[in-house]
């Protein structure tokens, strides 16, 4: 039935709803029924089939029923009534509401060449990445996940550092602001699926000063050489005009002719250069000749960082062994640390003064939970070429061949001796190198007696000190108490007693005593006498002792030395080599089972930067003429390229040679 139809009815069907006959009814009224309030038969016809059709339609709310429920409101007076409300209880519900809302976010870089900004594949460490934040995260908080993102640790996948670049957020969809929120975003563009952009342009121009922000651009700290008194102090005086901390006054020292710079102690000293305060900032500290020598626990690096296990317990060390406290220097262990935050941290290192350099960087007890990258400057005062992880484990291996020479006695094990140059702070700075070789690049100082480190890290001891004591002396002590050891009676008694003289053994031994006469000796040497360092190491190496695997100690040592056997082990040949590939092959193993322990560590430290075992070698074979003929390394990769020109084994093992005893070797592939 059409709307006409039943606007001619419009009588007939007040009627029936008066009666509450409605639709469904109607097809079982019977037609004498029915007349009684439809008098027309053509009518009664026409109402009972458009019933029997709404009947059979299985339709959920049509366009007739739509119409029909319009019809009701108008014959029930109903018309223009507002529809039917939610519950009052249901209403202002905050916990029904999307907290949480999904984002794209994306990496731009801009091209020099085509001024403008150029999306960054997902091959290059780009790509679209799918978020979900909270509602009220900002602008700013979505740059801070960007980074996060596309430069893991500051370093993008096609190694950018972030420190060079600065970037800014924006959006293609819609204008921005680093207030925004991302409710407000959505609710502005009405965008279906919001995306941004970090865009990234490589910094050309000078830096914004200390303390300015832009809406657009990261505030990234410059590179401060602390060798450029000049630039040293006009950093310092714009630093403290921003912040507005105590003026800090240094003053040049005239007989001073190496240009260091010294503290006013007459002026109160609350930190050193903070090169930033973001957790994303990322200094580059150069330390060296004409150093600041601040004996402070000064933040003199830009990173705060949480010490985790290793700043509460070095609150706590016995105040008895700490040195007096001098005209500018402050006790380490009295002093509380502010929360801090971690960033990379990027010292530049002299070669040739590597010990030095590194104790003077790693004072600060914040630097352990960075991540510290290192840059060699050579001695004409070039920057090397070469960075990343090779040349950290290079570092690290100098700076422990520098404090075994320096720092050291001891033959074929080394224990720490007590130095007057050597207070506190430098001992700690020690054991920070220790822990953060141990946690970025792996390395251990396997030359240190075993009893010794038992001491340090376990707080007891369980190796032989007789053991260690043959290994600290010198191979004729050795020999001489080797032979003591074995028949008593066949040895010099005289010279027995030189060697236990040199010692300071207070005793004549006999057969019976001298096995403990020894461990005693050894125990003397071995504790007691570096008892000072263990001390001063054992809260900074609490953290090293943890992430010792359950074999312990001596499995970590057994591993890391290297011998022919396991360097042999190590070396990863191609697959499928051609004759010459083959015989040069037999060739470097014939030279690693040739040469004695020194020289294998060079060849370690040559192919991987390190002295001790931790990485695979990959030989790569190449082909040059007789005139560039020399073996190459890559110490990040751990990779070792071979010519496969040589016509004799003396030929190859003289070229290796003479590269295992070079002075120094340069890093010059980036």
């Amino acid at each position: 039935m059409h709307v006409d139809v039943l606007m001619h009815l419009f009588i007939d069907w007040s009627i029936l709803h008066f009666f509450q006959i409605d639709e469904t009814v109607i097809p079982l009224m019977t037609d004498s029924d029915l007349a009684k309030y439809i008098p027309k038969v053509g009518d009664r016809v026409s109402t009972v089939a458009f019933c029997r059709q709404a009947a059979l339609s299985q339709e959920s709310p049509s366009r007739k029923e739509s119409i029909l429920s319009r019809l009701r409101q108008r014959l029930s007076g109903g018309e223009g009534m507002p529809p039917k409300k939610r519950s009052s209880k249901l209403e202002g519900n905050t916990n029904a509401k999307r907290k949480v809302r999904r984002l794209e976010v994306g990496w731009m870089d801009y091209d020099e060449d085509e001024e403008r900004y150029k999306q960054v594949k997902s091959a290059n460490g780009g790509g679209t990445r799918h978020l979900s934040v909270e509602k009220d995260e900002t602008v700013a908080d979505i740059k801070v996940m960007a980074e996060n993102i596309f430069f893991p640790n500051g370093c993008s996948k096609k190694k950018k550092r972030l420190s060079n670049y600065s970037t800014h957020m924006e959006s293609s969809q819609i204008h921005i602001n680093v207030s925004n929120t991302v409710d407000e975003l959505y609710n502005k563009s009405k965008l279906k699926m919001l995306r941004l952009y970090l865009c990234t342009k490589m910094k050309t121009g000078q830096q914004p000063p200390v303390g300015v922000e832009d809406d657009h651009t990261t505030s990234q700290p410059s590179e401060v050489d602390l060798t450029d008194q000049n630039q040293a102090v006009e950093y310092l005086l714009v630093e403290n005009r921003n912040s507005e901390s105590t003026y800090h006054h240094f003053i040049n020292d005239g007989a001073s002719t190496s240009g260091n710079l010294e503290l006013d102690e007459t002026l109160p000293w609350d930190g050193l250069l903070t090169l930033g305060e973001g957790e994303d900032s990322h200094a580059v500290i150069f330390v060296g000749e004409g150093r600041l020598d601040v004996t402070e626990d000064e933040p003199n690096l830009e990173t705060a960082i949480p010490e985790k296990e290793d700043d509460a317990p070095s609150e706590t060390v016995d105040q008895s062994l700490s040195p007096p406290v001098l005209a500018g220097e402050a006790d380490v262990s009295a002093q509380a640390l502010s929360e801090p935050q971690s960033s990379p941290v990027t010292l530049i290192v002299r070669r040739g003064h590597c010990l030095t350099d590194m104790i003077n960087a790693f004072k600060d007890p914040k630097i352990v939970a960075s991540e510290v990258c290192i840059k060699m400057r050579l001695p004409n005062g070039e920057l090397e070429q070469g960075e990343g992880s090779g040349v950290l484990r290079d570092c690290l291996t100098e700076f422990w061949m520098d404090f075994y020479d320096s720092c050291t006695l001891g033959v074929e094990v080394k224990v720490p001796f007590i130095r007057h140059d050597f207070q506190q702070e430098e001992w700690q700075a020690v054991a920070r190198v220790f822990v953060v070789g141990w946690k970025q690049a792996g390395y251990f100082p396997v030359k240190l007696a075993v009893p010794f480190l038992e001491e340090v890290l376990c707080d007891s001891t369980t190796s032989s000190f007789k053991d260690s004591l043959l290994l600290y002396v010198s191979h004729e002590e050795r020999s001489i108490l080797e032979k003591a050891l074995e028949d008593f009676n066949s040895v010099d008694t005289d010279e027995l007693l030189d060697v236990l003289d040199a010692h300071e053994c207070k005793q004549v031994p006999t057969e019976d005593t001298l096995l403990p006469v020894l461990s005693q000796i050894g125990h003397k040497v071995i504790i007691q006498a570096p008892m000072y360092v263990i001390k001063c190491w054992r809260p900074v190496l609490v953290s090293v002792a943890s992430l010792l695997p359950p074999e312990g100690l001596n499995h970590v040592i057994a591993q890391k030395k290297p011998t022919a056997k396991t360097m042999k082990a190590l070396l990863k040949f191609p697959e499928e080599m051609t004759a010459a590939q083959s015989t040069v092959s037999r060739y470097l193993k014939r030279y690693i089972g040739e040469i004695d322990c020194k020289n294998l560590q060079l060849f370690l430290r040559f192919c991987t930067g390190s002295d001790v075992l931790d990485k695979a070698i990959l030989i790569v074979f190449i082909e040059t003429t007789n005139f560039l003929r020399r073996p190459q390394s890559h110490t990040c990769g751990c990779v070792l390229k071979l010519p496969i020109g040589y016509y004799s084994y003396p030929d190859f093992r003289s070229e290796f040679n003479n590269i295992l005893t070079s002075s120094m070797w340069v890093m010059d592939v980036v």
